[in-house]
C-alpha cells in the first residue's frame, strides 16, 4: 500500500495522469491497482484531483501460477520494494515449457510466502542466462517495476574471462546482433535484416600474455540476449567456457560471465543505490590457474 498527498502544483490534474507522470506508474500497472481518493475507491482515472487530496494505492493480489519451492537464495539487498539476489550458475530464472520447476522464480515465490505471508508475482527486472551468475533485481510491486523500467537508468556491469589478448584498454563494441532460424547463437545482423542495435563497454582489468587470456569488465548499454557473449565472440575473443560461442572448455564448464554490479536510483528515496558482489568460486579457480605461476604484465 502506498499513500500520497496531492502537491499544490498538481491541483486539477486527472488522477491517472498524476499517477503516471508524477509518481511513475505505467498504464498497465494502473490496471492492477485499487485507487482510493479521500477514502473512496474510484475506477475513473480521468477524475480530477485537488491539492491536499489523499490518495491510497493498493495492489491487487494476483496468482503467480508458479509453485513455491524451498530453494536457497543468496540475498544481496532487500527493502520494502526490492529484492536483489546473487543467482548461482546452472539455474534458470523463470519456468519454461521444458523446465517448469526448480527455477529461481520458484525460490522467490517461496521466499515471499515465508517472509511476507502472501504470494507475490516475482517481477524480474533483468534476467541472466542459465549458466551466467550474478545480480538479478526483483520488484515487489507494480510501482517499483514501472520505476525501474521508465524512471531510472539501471547500470549493469559484469566480470568476464575472455580468450586471447584484448589490446585496447577501454573501448565500446557497437555491433547489431540477432538470431537466425533455430540457431541459438546471436550473430552480427543488420537492423534491416531483423537484428537489434547493441552497445557494450569493455574495460580490460588484466592480461596474461603467456597463457593468452584477458580478464575484463563489461557494461551493458543495451540488453540484448547473449549480448556480451556475442560481442566478444564477434571481435575474436569468446568467453572461456562458452561452448556455444566456441570458447575454451578445458578449465570451465560454463561461460565465465558474472553480473557483479548494479547502480540505479532507489525507487523510494531516489538516492543512488550501488550493489556490488564478489565473483563466484569457479571464476576464482579459473583465474587462479591462469595467474598462478606468472607475473601479470598489465594490471589496471
Amino acid at each position: 500500500m502506498k499513500k500520497y498527498i496531492v502537491e499544490h502544483e498538481y491541483d486539477g490534474y486527472e488522477i491517472g495522469t498524476y499517477l503516471k507522470e508524477i509518481k511513475g506508474y505505467s498504464s498497465r500497472g494502473l490496471r492492477n491497482l485499487e485507487i482510493y481518493l479521500n477514502g473512496k475507491r474510484i475506477k475513473n482515472n480521468a477524475k480530477k484531483i485537488k491539492k491536499l487530496n489523499r490518495i491510497v494505492i493498493i495492489e491487487k493480489e494476483k496468482s503467480t501460477g508458479i509453485k513455491a519451492m524451498d530453494i536457497p537464495i543468496d540475498i544481496a539487498y532487500e527493502d520494502e520494494n526490492l529484492l536483489i539476489v546473487n543467482k548461482e550458475p546452472y539455474i534458470i530464472v523463470h519456468p519454461t515449457q521444458k523446465k517448469v520447476d526448480k527455477t529461481l522464480a520458484n525460490a522467490i515465490v517461496n521466499y515471499f510466502e515465508k517472509t511476507l505471508g502472501k504470494t507475490l508475482v516475482p517481477r524480474f527486472y533483468n534476467r541472466l542466462d542459465m549458466n551466467t551468475s550474478g545480480l538479478i533485481i526483483i520488484a515487489k510491486n507494480a510501482y517499483t517495476q514501472a520505476f525501474l523500467q521508465d524512471k531510472t537508468e539501471v547500470k549493469k556491469t559484469y566480470k568476464v574471462i575472455a580468450s586471447g589478448i584484448i589490446e585496447k584498454d577501454d573501448f565500446f563494441i557497437e555491433i547489431p546482433i540477432g538470431k537466425v532460424g533455430d540457431d541459438l547463437r546471436r550473430i552480427e545482423l543488420s537492423e534491416k535484416d531483423g537484428g537489434k542495435s547493441a552497445k557494450t563497454h569493455i574495460k580490460v582489468l588484466e592480461r596474461n600474455y603467456e597463457k593468452n587470456i584477458t580478464f575484463l569488465e563489461a557494461r551493458l548499454y543495451t540488453g540484448r540476449t547473449h549480448q556480451i557473449r556475442a560481442h566478444l565472440s564477434l571481435i575474436g575473443h569468446s568467453l572461456v567456457g562458452d561452448e556455444l560461442y566456441g570458447g575454451d572448455m578445458n578449465l570451465a564448464k560454463r561461460q565465465m560471465l558474472h553480473a557483479y554490479k548494479l547502480e540505479f536510483q532507489n525507487p523510494k528515496t531516489l538516492e543512488n543505490l550501488k550493489i556490488e558482489i564478489d565473483i563466484p568460486i569457479d571464476m576464482k579457480e579459473v583465474l587462479k590457474w591462469y595467474w598462478l605461476s606468472f607475473e601479470v604484465v598489465v594490471k589496471k
